[in-house]
């Protein structure tokens, strides 16, 4: 009589019968795949013997043993009826006849009598392949055929391919007019990324009556007349004439719906079986399975890219905690105090006429790089090149209490750092470069502004108008603040540092003073 091993908790059983000997793991690759932490990849092998009705069982090694009736074995014979653990997972040794089938649940709105509609709860990945194998004749062919398909469906890198697969199996599988593979999107609602007819063109939407049902309630269905069954009966079934039609859910681990397979009928009833639904089960546990791990794979590119693009304007500390928490960007934002840096190269113009474009690019970037080290150093953000001007802010998308002090410690670094690079500059012959850097505090408008194709994250308002003037004002090697700016410094004991410099004209028509700030000195400049 035919063996099979059923989990105690109902959500497992392999069929052990006519079969050599199997290996019992966490592996999915094992012969019986019992995926749960407590089992080892490599746990037991097992052989059945059905003249005795036992089963022979070797422990490999395992860390959390096997066990036979409560009794930890090495090697030992279970017989029918005994209680088999793989670590804390509990089998029990049955004859086939002995297990009945899991019965398909009944509709309260269906006939009694009908038998026109099945629906069979979905089970397990390794449960659905064990109906498989004891549900059928076919076994052995239909078993070959979800190893193939296993086998194929892994060897994908990318998810459209791996779906346009998935729908040229289903084909192969089954008596289909059409098959379909829907995914759920990111707000929970259903998106058909493949619907194929035989003739390769892309039909009708799949019946909603029929996707929706199946993902919310995560049962597999089976219609052999959708037009009457009052579960599949929706208008678009009506208007498309679906005759047979199954579908099944594609759940992923902690039995969320990632999608559904949907294949249907159009000319005949009575077209699928039950054998076809519970391969269908199975062959949807396999590509649950394959989807996931391309859709995490994906997941997982997108937000590398986001946090490198992320880390173009910010620091890559800051940049790392913004893509974790960064889903859909859209437009608007919010006024926040901020400090805003600018700074430019003194007569550009003159040296980039007078180099080669390739050494102006080099040394450019060679430029560019050491400003950019010097926000990041202390937690500043990058707004944008404005030819060879730099933005840069300190504030947002965070709150910075030492705003100021650190976009200060950035300036100077930024002149310190390019007085390095001029040494080096002159030493090989190339020309020197001066810089003027302005620095103001005030709020601004902060926010993803621009359309619907392109955003960009950036400050607007007066502060930065006014940081940009200083910045058009500053000498070369001189770093410019408002007047604002040196009432905080001088607050923060930096009065010594900040010397008045110079007035400016404000767009209202008055006027404000600048100060200039010498780095890394407590002596103060000359006015």
């Amino acid at each position: 009589m035919p063996l099979l091993l059923v989990s105690t908790a109902g959500d497992r059983r392999f069929a052990l019968s006519g079969r050599a000997s199997l290996i019992v793991g966490r592996d999915p690759v094992c012969d019986l795949p019992v995926l749960h932490p407590a089992v080892s990849r490599r746990h037991a092998e097992v052989q059945a013997d059905e003249a005795q009705d036992s089963l022979s069982i070797i422990d490999l090694a395992s860390r959390n043993g096997t066990w036979i009736n409560g009794a930890r074995i090495s090697r030992a014979v279970a017989t029918v009826g005994d209680t088999v653990a793989f670590g804390t997972v509990t089998f029990t040794l049955q004859r086939a006849e002995l297990v009945p089938l899991r019965p398909t649940p009944s509709l309260s709105s269906v006939d009694p009598g009908s038998t026109l509609l099945r629906e069979r709860l979905v089970p397990s990945r390794a449960q659905a392949l064990a109906d498989v194998a004891a549900a059928t004749d076919r076994a052995t062919a239909r078993l070959t055929q979800l190893v193939q398909i296993a086998q194929r469906l892994g060897t994908f890198g990318e998810l459209d391919a791996l779906l346009e697969a998935i729908a040229a199996d289903l084909f192969d599988t089954f008596d289909a007019d059409r098959v379909a593979v829907l995914l759920t999107g990111p707000s929970g609602e259903l998106d058909t990324r493949i619907a194929r007819d035989r003739h390769g063109a892309i039909p009708r939407p799949v019946p909603r009556a029929i996707a929706h049902g199946v993902a919310e309630r995560q049962v597999a269905l089976l219609t052999n007349d959708a037009g009457t069954d009052t579960r599949t009966a929706g208008e678009s079934v009506l208007q498309q004439a679906v005759k047979s039609a199954m579908a099944a859910p594609l759940l992923g681990e902690g039995r969320s719906t990632l999608g559904v397979l949907y294949v249907d009928h159009l000319r005949d009833r009575d077209v699928f079986n039950d054998d076809d639904l519970a391969f269908l089960v199975a062959f949807a546990g396999i590509a649950a399975a394959a989807v996931e791990r391309e859709t995490t794979a994906e997941q997982l590119v997108q937000a590398e890219r986001v946090r490198e693009n992320f880390e173009r304007y910010f620091s890559p500390q800051l940049a790392q905690r913004i893509a974790a928490h960064t889903t859909r960007v859209v437009p608007g934002g919010e006024r926040r105090d901020v400090v805003v840096l600018f700074s430019d190269i003194r007569g550009f113009t003159a040296i980039a006429e007078a180099l080669p474009a390739t050494q102006m690019a080099e040394q450019l970037n060679e430029y560019f790089t050491a400003m950019v080290d010097c926000v990041f150093r202390y937690g500043g953000a990058l707004d944008k090149f404005i030819g060879d001007a730099i933005m840069a802010y300190w504030g947002a998308p965070d709150a910075d209490e030492d705003a100021l002090p650190h976009a200060l410690a950035a300036a100077e670094d930024m002149q310190r750092d390019l007085a390095a690079l001029n040494a080096r500059w002159t030493r090989e012959g190339r020309p020197t470069w001066s810089v003027g850097i302005g620095i103001h505090a005030g709020d601004a408008f902060v926010g993803n502004v621009g359309s619907p194709r392109r955003l960009e994250y950036t400050l607007i308002g007066d502060t930065v108008n006014v940081a940009s003037r200083l910045c058009s004002l500053a000498p070369g090697g001189a770093i410019l603040v408002s007047e604002h700016v040196a009432q905080q410094l001088a607050m923060l004991g930096r009065r010594a540092a900040v010397a008045p410099a110079l007035r400016y004209a404000r767009r209202d028509g008055g006027d404000c003073a600048a100060w200039c700030v010498s780095p890394g000195t407590d002596e103060a400049p000359g006015a």
